[in-house]
């Protein structure tokens, strides 16, 4: 993948999400593009960074692993870059918290109150900006608290003194269905719309759903983020 190829992607995913947002009433400028950069080279992500920030865009680089985050993101750390802001999007185990925190500015896949403790714990010097996984699919092969506890979790890791909960994360249906794919999103926007009620969570606005091949459902159903890797980059080797 070429970094013109990988720019003209960008444009393309920003068009469509910009369609997809006019369909639904919303203004485009409420949907960030957050890349799921899991396997690309550092050279890719700089690509992306750059036309990113030549649309007008935030900077959202989405780790799935520790270990490409340790090289990954220093370098982008590197380039100075304005509105970077790198996300933990893969699953966190509690032995690797610790190199985390030191390559990530916000982890969204925080499924139980169990980690969000142990993260707590380990957060030094800040308040860390982390999101509630739900499994709204119901899916084994999904992580995620279950969708009829997340609010009293959410609440739970709201009072930790070292964590701010900014919002909720699912991942959608694996199914063609689009009907059950949209309900796994709106069951999300339902648990958020219900949390800004309560106390201490007024700020878990955002809604991190939607991926490649359902990004314009979720954004239907109210994506505040929709997280995106092979359709700018390709195929992963």
């Amino acid at each position: 993948m070429t970094m013109t190829h990988i720019s003209t992607h960008i444009e393309q995913i920003l068009s469509q999400m910009e369609d997809a947002a006019a369909s639904s009433g919303r203004p485009a400028s409420d949907i960030d593009l957050e890349l799921a950069i899991k396997t690309r080279s550092t050279e890719e992500c700089e690509a992306a960074a750059h036309a990113l920030i030549e649309f007008g865009r935030p900077v959202l680089m989405g780790q799935n692993r520790v270990q490409e985050a340790e090289v990954t993101t220093p370098y982008l750390r590197g380039l100075g870059l304005d509105n970077l802001t790198t996300t933990m999007i893969g699953p966190l185990q509690t032995n690797k918290i610790n190199k985390a925190l030191r390559v990530v500015d916000q982890i969204e896949t925080v499924d139980s109150y169990r980690l969000a403790e142990a993260i707590n714990k380990r957060v030094k010097d800040r308040r860390l900006d982390v999101m509630i996984q739900v499994n709204t699919s119901g899916e084994e092969s999904k992580s995620g608290t279950r969708p009829v506890e997340a609010i009293e979790v959410a609440q739970q890791i709201a009072e930790l003194e070292n964590l701010r909960v900014i919002g909720f994360m699912t991942i959608g249906t694996h199914t063609t269905n689009e009907v059950v794919i949209r309900k796994s999103f709106s069951d999300l926007r339902e648990i958020r719309d219900r949390a800004l009620k309560l106390p201490g969570l007024q700020n878990a606005s955002e809604l991190s759903m939607g991926m490649t091949s359902d990004f314009a459902l979720a954004i239907a159903e109210g994506a505040t983020r929709v997280r995106m890797g092979s359709a700018i980059f390709g195929a992963r080797k």
